[in-house]
């Protein structure tokens, strides 16, 4: 039994010999296995990587070969109230190049043919490296060109920084590298050698002064060249890159019939933005467009954008750009393909999609309207200069008191929208768009009406009413202050500006208001308490933004103890006093609006409702079905009629207040107007002067307001704004 056992045993041992070994047989078989299979995936990978690499260079040899090329839709067309066509798109023919596989010596050949048809036919060649490098100013005028000169257009240090562009020429700085060959080159004739020679290969170096090109002929391939070196990736990536135009019909023919001339050469339809003579009336309302940057692109992409879009860059074109965009399109072009003998043939291509209008955006505003507005202006302005003074600017906006639609909205200096687009090639207006960006005086760029904020001085006494009023402070029955002419209010003596001496006594609210005396308002003001005041200045939008839609509004400030601690440096500054509340009670302090936060609050005011600011009355598509209805929202405010009616009264006076331009304007008025003056001391940005601006607010009809008004010229106590009022409201009733 002992010896089965022991032999069982030898055999049990033998086994799990053969079992360890056969263990790790199969752990090396699992191992191996596990290897090849990595190795497998490792080989498959790198096919799939060099499959993919061969693609790659199977693209950069074939580039162009049956591409198709994105067609941008034409930009929707922005009307004004009645229909009338203030933006537009026309279509023109444009001239662009994509890679046809050429070698460098055909290409600059490619290139000199495509520049001389150019200028033989009135076509301007690319100028982007002009911008950086061209002939001496005496180059120019020589007809032969072969001594010709040439100079930097910017300073070294610019120069360097260009010439160092990983994307462009990747040169270095001299204490960076020892090779000579790549090095920055600040010798204007040495750079034109290595454009010739080196970077662009237009000329064989080692030819011996047998040159294939005049230099005024190996000058063109530069700027050719340049051209693409600038959109390098656009090119090698198949994407056709535009060059120029628009093109003439000649110049279509000849393209089309020696296409084998013209390898790669490609002519596009293509739409371009245009501005009707009335878009200088709606300038900052519009906005202009341009070309798309590299950060905005970045925004626009996934909304299937190209590089070379045109976008809207303020005003209505930026607010509503992607209604106004459409959706491109792409169309085919032909392309060179190797045969069996090895020569390349044309194959025209196939297919393309049609690109799809933006849509059209029909305004709130009346061109006769915001005609009249911009030419009282204008002209308010003029007879001020007559009269000696210097109004930097002035602005104005109307509004419908009932829905918020802007009804006109101007501010001056402004700028024409076309010359954005005529300074693609015109020097002139090239110039003037220059001038338009550097004026940081007179900020023609700038919408004065939502861009700008103001004191909003005795205008802002209406506001300080409808706080006393609304808080019980001043009723019909108890609405008195006495003025003493000088007294001491709020710890602090003050003077009446129009009767410091005697006083006007005791004054209601309309006699208040037709005085527009400071201290009445100092004392109510101080009465009614800052919180309760700021409150209100609050419900009337003050301080807040309006929400136009319009880009760039900021929103003003309004008065209060955390605001004057907050702003002031000093511990003894930062404690709010009496004074500061009486100060606030009339616009001046820290209250500071845009004219637009300022016509809403006045609208607000007179009905009793605040409204949403809106330049956008609908929005249609080709098909003229509206997509974006106007939306009107209005917040009741909740004020008593008592309030209402006791402003109106009191604002109604002005308009019948003899011996002034209130009166001579609106005391005879066929419908009832209510109004409010102001000026306000502030301190000049440009300078250490005290600056005067005179504004002006006013609602009709009074008893029930259609329309708001609010107006402001800057640097002039000569305002002449209740004429430019009444000029508009002619215009708005028909009065003229």
């Amino acid at each position: 039994m002992s010896k089965f056992n022991f032999l069982t045993f030898q055999k049990s041992n033998s086994d799990k010999y053969t079992d360890q070994k056969n263990t790790l047989f199969s752990r090396y078989i699992l191992i191996g296995a596990i290897f090849i299979i990595m190795l497998i995936i490792i080989l498959f990978r790198t096919s799939i990587l060099q499959l993919s690499l061969a693609d790659v260079n199977q693209v950069e040899e074939t580039i162009g070969e049956k591409a198709q090329m994105t067609v941008e839709a034409p930009r929707g067309d922005i009307v004004d109230l009645k229909g009338e066509t203030l933006a537009y798109s026309i279509s023109k023919k444009m001239l662009y190049i994509s890679d046809a596989n050429l070698s460098n010596k055909a290409l600059n050949a490619l290139l000199l043919n495509l520049s001389n048809l150019m200028l033989e036919n009135g076509v301007a060649l690319p100028e982007d490296l002009l911008e950086y490098f061209d002939y001496s100013s005496d180059s120019k005028l020589l007809e032969d060109k072969s001594d010709a000169k040439f100079v930097f257009k910017k300073d070294l240090t610019q120069i360097e920084r260009w010439q160092q562009n990983e994307d462009l020429f990747a040169l270095k700085p001299e204490s960076s590298t020892k090779n000579k060959d790549g090095q920055v080159i600040l010798d204007p004739q040495e750079f034109y050698n290595y454009l010739l020679y080196t970077k662009f290969e237009i000329e064989d170096y080692e030819a011996g002064g047998n040159f294939l090109y005049t230099v005024e002929e190996a000058f063109q391939i530069m700027q050719m060249r340049y051209l693409i070196l600038v959109n390098n990736w656009q090119f090698v990536t198949g994407k056709a890159i535009l060059v120029g135009g628009p093109v003439n019909q000649n110049m279509i023919n000849i393209i089309g019939e020696q296409n084998q001339k013209y390898t790669g050469v490609l002519i596009a339809e293509t739409s371009q933005r245009q501005y009707t003579s009335n878009s200088v009336l709606f300038s900052h309302v519009l906005g202009y467009t341009g070309q798309i940057s590299e950060n905005e692109y970045q925004n626009y992409k996934s909304f299937s954008y190209g590089l070379n879009d045109t976008i809207g860059k303020s005003g209505v074109e930026l607010s509503a750009e992607r209604y106004l965009h459409g959706t491109p399109g792409s169309i085919p072009y032909g392309y060179w393909e190797k045969n069996s003998d090895g020569d390349y043939e044309y194959v025209q291509g196939e297919g393309g999609i049609d690109p799809k209008a933006g849509n059209k955006v029909r305004l709130t505003i009346d061109t006769n309207i915001q005609r009249a507005t911009l030419n009282a202006i204008a002209e308010n302005m003029e007879k001020i200069r007559e009269k000696g003074d210097d109004p930097l600017s002035s602005s104005v906006v109307t509004m419908n008191a009932k829905t918020g639609a802007i009804i006109s909205m101007v501010s001056i200096p402004n700028y024409d929208p076309q010359d954005f687009i005529l300074s693609q090639y015109d020097e002139e207006a090239e110039k003037r768009v220059e001038a338009y960006f550097a004026d940081n005086v007179n900020k023609p760029m700038l919408n004065r009406v939502i861009s700008e904020t103001y004191a909003p001085a005795s205008t802002f006494k209406t506001f300080t009413s409808c706080a006393a009023l609304e808080n019980g402070i001043i009723t019909p029955e108890d609405q008195v202050y006495v003025c003493n002419g000088t007294e001491e209010i709020g710890y602090r003596v003050w003077s009446c500006y129009s009767k410091p001496v005697e006083g006007h006594g005791a004054l209601t609210l309309h006699d208040a208001m037709v005085t527009s005396c400071n201290l009445y308002f100092f004392k109510m003001g101080i009465d009614t308490g800052i919180d309760k005041l700021t409150e209100m200045y609050k419900k009337l939008g003050m301080g807040e933004y309006t929400n136009v839609d319009l880009p760039s509004e900021v929103k003003g400030i309004r008065p209060s103890p955390e605001l004057k601690q907050q702003t002031e440096a000093l511990p003894e500054d930062q404690l709010w006093f009496p004074a500061d509340t009486a100060q606030s009670s009339i616009g001046q302090s820290y209250n500071s609006y845009t004219l637009l936060e300022l016509c809403r609050g006045i609208s607000g005011i007179a009905t009793g409702n605040l409204v949403q600011p809106h330049v956008i009355k609908e929005i249609s598509n080709e098909s003229g079905e509206i997509i974006k209805p106007e939306v009107i929202e209005i917040e009741n405010l909740g004020f008593s009629e008592t309030t209402i009616l006791m402003i109106r009264d009191a604002m109604e006076g002005l308009g019948h207040n003899p011996g002034t331009a209130t009166y001579e304007n609106f005391n005879d008025y066929p419908v009832p107007v209510a109004m409010k003056t102001g000026t306000a001391e502030v301190q000049n940005s440009t300078s250490e002067n005290i600056q005067i601006n005179s504004l002006f607010v006013c609602y009709a009809p009074a008893d029930d307001p259609e329309i708001v008004f609010a107006g402001v010229i800057e640097n002039t106590m000569l305002s002449g704004m209740s004429d430019v009022a009444k000029q508009i409201l002619d215009a708005y009733f028909g009065y003229e």
